[in-house]
């Protein structure tokens, strides 16, 4: 039991991190005056698509464990 809740603890705490991290590079990218406004999309898109690839690896992950049925036998 404790184990769980120290894991969800420290998944929570990583989101937040994460979180404030991608908010204060997007800050920094949008408010650069020196920077192009093409290569702001361009870093503004490939953070955004990171983004969305790591979210749906841990959700196919998720499922995946879900349905894996583990063969116990031994040879």
């Amino acid at each position: 039991m404790l184990k769980k809740i120290g894991i969800i603890i420290l998944y929570i705490s990583l989101v937040l991190l994460l979180g404030a991290g991608v908010y204060h590079l997007f800050m920094a990218i949008i408010y650069d005056p020196g920077l192009p406004a093409l290569i702001k999309l361009a870093l503004i898109g490939i953070i955004i698509a990171l983004i969305v690839i790591l979210i749906a690896l841990i959700k196919e992950r998720r499922e995946d464990k879900k349905n894996e049925r583990y063969d116990h036998r031994e040879y």
